[in-house]
């Protein structure tokens, strides 16, 4: 399928997707990786969600989540944290290169929609410096 669809398409095409996609080179996974967000990093507070960040000399955005207990049951943490996953993707062109973020949502994000996600994270980033 990727053959005849690189060839309808055009290669040019497929390069502009590369930049939507979530890879795993895109997540903060190690609990190391997490503290030295949190204790080297600055954070910008929202009444939604937190944001730690903290710059490195890497060549991408790097996103790791925190959804607490708090927040509800297992299934009602996994939307959240497919939604937060979701902004990042699509939003992540626009970041600085070599930045880490540590998203962590609050108890009113969890009856939020896409759109207001979406404002959350561009307001929080725009507020630490982090947009292009």
């Amino acid at each position: 399928m990727w053959p005849i669809f690189s060839i309808r398409l055009g290669v040019n095409v497929l390069e502009k997707f590369k930049k939507f996609k979530f890879t795993k080179s895109d997540r903060i996974k190690s609990k190391k990786g997490f503290q030295l967000v949190y204790s080297s990093g600055r954070s910008v507070v929202d009444a939604l969600s937190v944001i730690y960040v903290l710059t490195s000399n890497g060549e991408k955005a790097k996103i790791g989540l925190a959804v607490g207990k708090k927040l509800g049951p297992a299934v009602m943490r996994n939307r959240i944290k497919r939604m937060l996953r979701e902004v990042f993707r699509v939003r992540k062109h626009e970041l600085k290169p070599g930045v880490n973020i540590i998203w962590v949502a609050r108890k009113k994000l969890v009856a939020a929609d896409y759109n207001t996600y979406d404002r959350v994270f561009m307001r929080l980033a725009k507020r630490a410096g982090l947009l292009n």
